[in-house]
């Protein structure tokens, strides 16, 4: 799984489960992509390429990533946002694939677009982290368990996971749902609902997958 920011929910939605989900009991919510239904399985990674139509920020992003650095500039304990390259990341090399710098020493476009992603990422965290603290003031997150049927007859059972609590949503008073969808999030919130059906189709893409091996 990775996490996602509430404006890619609407176009992940098409192609992958989302729910949310907390790294420890202590840790808030956060909205997740799912790639698998066992520890660290990706169906979505075929033939040493990534195998769907959308990818999700966290995953286009990469190697690029976002550290604090201090921001003299800036005052006192003044921090900043500094784009930076994992160099160890296995796509990370010096005899093949797309440059960074063209012959100018300027920034090509692929590299423009990995930080465009980085940086929407960046903008989409608050944002992101108030509408889940939204539904969480509204009691409109559960936790769900998950049962998931092979071809096999065998059942697979996943925890650790919430979603959109439809019955409470239907409940909510007018006022309330016209600000939820003024916000742009009641759409995300049906989104994500539908979205859990993409779960069953990974359960047997994964039998499948098995199968071959």
């Amino acid at each position: 799984m990775c996490g996602v920011t509430l404006s890619e929910i609407a176009r992940l939605v098409i192609e992958y489960p989302i729910a949310f989900t907390r790294g420890n009991e202590n840790e808030s919510l956060v909205p997740v992509a799912l790639f698998g239904v066992e520890p660290e399985q990706n169906l979505y990674w075929r033939d040493d390429r990534w195998n769907s139509v959308s990818v999700p920020l966290n995953i286009g992003r990469l190697p690029f990533f976002v550290s604090v650095a201090d921001n003299p500039a800036g005052g006192a304990g003044a921090k900043a946002l500094v784009p930076c390259i994992d160099l160890e990341n296995p796509g990370v090399q010096e005899t093949s694939g797309e440059a960074l710098f063209d012959a100018n020493g300027s920034e090509t476009p692929y590299l423009r677009h990995k930080l465009a992603s980085v940086a929407e990422l960046v903008e989409g965290e608050q944002r992101t982290r108030s509408f889940v603290e939204k539904l969480v003031a509204l009691e409109l997150i559960q936790p769900i368990q998950l049962e998931l049927k092979a071809p096999n007859g065998q059942t697979r059972k996943i925890s650790g996971l919430h979603s959109i609590d439809e019955k409470k949503v239907r409940l909510l008073e007018g006022a309330v749902l016209a600000e939820l969808n003024s916000l742009g999030y009641l759409h995300a919130m049906h989104a994500m609902l539908s979205s859990l059906g993409h779960l069953q189709i990974l359960a047997r893409r994964a039998q499948i997958h098995a199968a071959k091996a």
